[in-house]
């Protein structure tokens, strides 16, 4: 062809990074067809789930799981409703999943409920009322905005800098507000990937016991993190804080269980009302997430997701730009977008690739955000999908629509 085997080379680089070739050692290149990308053509990187193991694994061990259940309990007692407090085996399990976590506080109300968001439902329930003011992160979990704005509360958002939430700010707002209570998500913050650092944590706790105010912290991502900084109810010493961890996130997004240790020396009578109302949990899969804590199988699928992670921010890192926020381990990375790109009009053009995102006003306090997605590394259903998502989205961001179009008035 009359061309340098250097250019050749890039050119199958670009064709790779593009999604539209796949390469395999001692194998070759291949094109890639729409039936390469996902069975059903689309690959969604919305909706924040964490990856399967590579090795496979989960299917095995949840069809294990079922059948020394079965064994072991009449399926009458896996059939029933679940409150917070009554299966105290199950209870003893969590509090030594979360111990390392929870070190020196007391765990004896602990509860279990059916995902975070049953519990930030009953907690807001039992603790606040229609035109009370909440405070939280610019930027934040959507199930707790729904939650909040149901209810009729006034959301505040908290002014931050790259530390976290900032403890004048909270203080301003809570003079001006009156407000008694702040939903924090400090560790691999959702969506922006942030941390909350050390320092700021004892500032936030510092200020909040001085304030009297109430906390709820979700941390439902520690799991899957090393060098994450101790909780921030481990600075507050438990007062006035609820702190909330899910094992969604971190191990099978079905499992639907939730644990919330309640302020300390409140009990669990009024918690344990909220969550009556946002719903019952289900002994099966409380009894499921059990089973795994007791043998060490939560640990290590833990472990696996964890590896898994990994390897996709790896991915992640490489093709995305600099610009993108992610943990080493976690599962979402936040992408600001480009002055060219509207976050809207950025999504569609996503969405005629068969790529779905979130954009970052589903998860603003504020009416107005600036320009940015979030990327949920666990949707794509192996790494090859996920590096063709994440190469079409590469290019994607460098192209600037604006180019040659012409004013209309």
């Amino acid at each position: 062809m009359g061309v340098d085997l250097t250019t050749i080379t890039r050119a199958y680089t670009e064709a790779r990074n593009r999604g539209l070739i796949a390469s395999f050692s001692g194998r070759g290149s291949y094109v890639l067809g729409a039936s390469n990308v996902h069975e059903s053509g689309r690959i969604d990187l919305a909706m924040n789930i964490p990856p399967q193991p590579a090795d496979g694994s989960l299917a095995e061990r949840i069809k294990e799981s079922l059948e020394e259940l079965l064994a072991r309990q009449p399926i009458e007692a896996l059939s029933q409703y679940q409150d917070g407090s009554s299966n105290r085996s199950a209870i003893h399990a969590a509090q030594a999943w979360m111990r390392p976590a929870l070190e020196g506080l007391d765990t004896e109300h602990l509860l279990i409920c059916a995902g975070a968001q049953a519990a930030i439902c009953g907690i807001l329930t039992s603790t606040l009322r229609r035109d009370d003011t909440v405070l939280c992160e610019p930027l934040t979990y959507p199930g707790f905005l729904h939650a909040a704005r149901h209810m009729g509360l006034r959301v505040q958002p908290v002014d931050i800098d790259h530390d976290g939430v900032i403890p004048d700010a909270i203080e301003r707002l809570h003079r001006q507000t009156g407000a008694q209570l702040i939903y924090l998500n400090p560790t691999s913050q959702n969506p922006t990937a942030s941390m909350m650092s050390e320092g700021r944590r004892s500032e936030v706790a510092s200020v909040l016991r001085r304030l009297q105010m109430t906390l709820i912290e979700d941390d439902p991502y520690r799991y899957l993190l090393n060098d994450a900084p101790a909780p921030l109810v481990t600075y507050t010493g438990g007062t006035r804080t609820y702190y909330l961890a899910s094992l969604s996130k971190c191990l099978w997004p079905s499992l639907r269980t939730a644990f919330v240790l309640p302020p300390a020396g409140q009990g669990d009578t009024g918690l344990q009302a909220g969550l009556r109302t946002s719903g019952l949990g289900s002994s099966f899969l409380v009894s499921i997430a059990e089973q795994w804590i007791r043998s060490g199988a939560a640990r290590h699928l833990a472990q696996e997701v964890q590896r898994e992670a990994r390897a996709r921010q790896t991915l992640a890192r490489s093709l995305l730009p600099e610009t993108a926020r992610g943990q080493l381990t976690g599962i979402h990375t936040w992408l600001p977008l480009p002055s060219h790109w509207n976050q809207q009009l950025f999504a569609h053009a996503l969405e005629e690739l068969g790529i779905t995102v979130a954009c970052a006003d589903s998860f603003s306090a504020s009416p107005e955000t600036n320009d940015a997605v979030r990327i949920s590394l666990g949707g794509a259903i192996n790494q090859t999908v996920l590096r063709q998502a994440l190469a079409r989205i590469a290019v994607l961001i460098k192209e600037d629509r604006r180019r040659g179009a012409r004013t209309i008035v």
